[in-house]
């Protein structure tokens, strides 16, 4: 490899500061970071051979610690009580990073706990190191990601396949059946079917809280959100026709943010797909059901939503309903026709059910329809594919198969 040449910053005396330290036990290691900064474009930088003693002789010297400091523990004996003697000599601010060949869970246990934020073990790579440091962030990635809702969005291959009342339905038997804490965005801004279906009144607080998402806090979202229940939570708007949008693009996803901490399911009713709440929508959602009827019109257009919605950076896991708002007809698409031109099978198909849904519909209740192959079967099948719960027949079956192998 060619030389590389590093800048610094130079301090009135002493060793030159650096963001990024790192003191290794061998030249391979050493390669290997030389290649990682490189690739950053991380000016200020050191990379040695050594250890803590070095590091501890080196950051005694300078006005100011680095940002990032890696220090490989290969040839120490005690490295709780080395490592303490660093911190001696550093920054509270300092993020460390340990190195070493051992993949001892225990001594990675006790590292966190000194404050360590992360340990790797060799053979060290570009591709490692790029997944522990975040440069653009100026962090070490964490080791463990807070606890956070799934944010699960429903689009309509076209108008009139059923999308609002299979979202609202998946939301609502997430939120009474499998008693998770469900929240419900209908991101149509002018009025979407999600309110009269569960008879209620937008209060306009999605408007709301995307206009003041410079200030919002679990709090202030919490407040603009409309009950049904105790576990099932709506956010819409019901803005005059052609009001304007009274926000920027790209605010939908601090909102996310805020409802993800507080929801096992964040319900995303997409509508136009074209609409850049949509977008803003599909680029954060971790799971997507693109819903199609059997017509030529959605046969078509699934295939050009599917690449839309794959195309994100995101690139969210995909699956297809195949639902049948209207009774059968002749001239339908089949099945087999519309998954060979689509390249996936449905992941499921959904029976046509008239009387039970409309009744539901109109008096704001769930649906009861007692067939075993019915809608409200395939809706469970739905919240079962989310939560990787086994269906109650399933659960049943199981729970015998224990009992007599007890």
């Amino acid at each position: 490899m060619a030389t590389i040449e590093f800048s610094f910053t130079k301090s009135n005396s002493g060793p030159r500061i650096a963001e990024f330290i790192a003191f290794v036990s061998d030249r391979k290691t050493e390669q290997v970071l030389k290649s990682f900064v490189l690739e950053q474009a991380m000016p200020h930088t050191h990379v040695a051979i050594g250890g803590v003693n070095e590091a501890i002789a080196y950051l005694s010297k300078v006005e100011r610690s680095p940002q990032f400091l890696l220090i490989d523990l290969h040839d120490s004996v005690m490295p709780l009580s080395d490592l303490g003697r660093l911190a001696e000599v550093c920054e509270p601010s300092v993020q460390v990073i340990a190195l070493g060949e051992r993949n001892d869970v225990g001594l990675f246990r006790s590292l966190l706990k000194i404050g360590v934020r992360d340990y790797l073990v060799k053979p060290l790579t570009v591709e490692l190191l790029k997944r522990t440091v975040n440069v653009a962030e100026g962090k070490v990635s964490p080791v463990m990601l807070a606890r956070s809702g799934k944010t699960i969005a429903f689009a309509g291959s076209r108008g009139g396949v059923g999308t609002t009342t299979i979202a609202l339905n998946v939301a609502r038997h997430l939120a009474e059946d499998t008693h998770r804490r469900v929240v419900y965005l209908d991101l149509d801004l002018y009025g979407g079917a999600a309110n009269s279906m569960l008879a209620l009144k937008s209060n306009n607080g999605l408007s709301d809280v995307l206009q003041n998402v410079h200030r919002l806090d679990p709090q202030y979202v919490e407040r603009t959100l409309v009950a049904k229940g105790a576990r099932l939570f709506v956010l819409s708007a019901e803005l005059d026709y052609g009001a304007a949008r009274p926000f920027k693009n790209g605010a939908l996803g601090r909102v996310l943010e805020l409802l993800c901490d507080s929801f096992h399911y964040v319900i995303l009713d997409v509508g136009n797909i074209s609409d850049p709440l949509a977008v803003d929508a599909l680029d954060f959602a971790s799971r997507v059901y693109l819903i199609a009827d059997r017509s030529v019109h959605a046969t078509r257009e699934t295939i050009r939503r599917l690449r839309f919605i794959e195309d994100r950076d995101n690139n969210p896991p995909t699956s297809l309903l195949l639902n049948n708002p209207n009774a059968a007809s002749a001239g339908k698409v089949e099945i087999a026709d519309f998954t060979s031109a689509v390249g996936r099978p449905p992941l499921y198909e959904i029976a046509f059910e008239a009387k039970a849904l409309s009744i539901a519909e109109n008096l704001g209740e769930a649906p009861v329809d007692k067939s075993s192959n019915g809608f409200s079967q395939s809706i469970m099948r739905i919240g079962h594919d989310l939560t990787g719960q086994p269906p109650a027949v399933e659960r049943s079956f199981l729970r015998k198969f224990r009992f007599r192998r007890g």
